[in-house]
């Protein structure tokens, strides 16, 4: 599975980079399925792909630790996009709940929450469009200190373009 692949080297190289930090990670899902659907986010960052990012940078890590963990964070990054397709994300929801507050109504506390904010600034935005038509592409970042992360999957070859301001690259 190309995608699931593709997401754990982004989490890999951005925990290197960093230091050893994670970050909120984006990734544009269809939902094309229902009437109306547009998109659901793919939450990349998980607990599985920080134990990957973490043992790949282990000099302890034996190579089966290694493959085992990129298993499991692959797994559960397939089980998690294949619900968002199916409308089972959790953003969506949560943004339709935010919309309805009408004028003059209290934001309730979940939105006012900091956390609430800072999970949705999406430091590592990412989307695929494979395509034989396509050699790269790209967008742009959608945070100031963030990174947009375009891939394309062929039968010969997989590409990055990222793309992020000039004073973080």
């Amino acid at each position: 599975p190309p995608d699931a692949f593709c997401q754990a080297a982004i989490q890999v190289a951005f925990h290197k980079m960093s230091g050893g930090r994670s970050a909120a990670t984006y990734e544009a899902c269809s939902t094309r399925g229902f009437l109306h659907g547009r998109t659901e986010t793919i939450r990349s960052c998980s607990t599985a792909m920080r134990e990957l990012a973490q043992a790949m940078r282990d000099p302890s890590a034996t190579p089966e630790a290694r493959h085992a963990s990129l298993l499991r964070a692959m797994e559960g990054h397939r089980e998690y996009a294949s619900l968002c397709t199916k409308g089972q994300g959790f953003d969506r929801h949560l943004l339709g709940l935010k919309k309805l507050v009408g004028e003059g109504e209290a934001m309730p506390a979940i939105f006012r929450d900091p956390t609430y904010d800072r999970t949705r600034t999406w430091e590592l935005s990412t989307s695929t469009l494979s395509s034989e038509h396509f050699e790269s592409w790209g967008f742009g970042e959608v945070c100031e200190a963030g990174f947009g992360i375009g891939y394309t999957v062929n039968s010969k070859d997989t590409t990055y373009t990222v793309v992020c301001r000039s004073d973080r690259g």
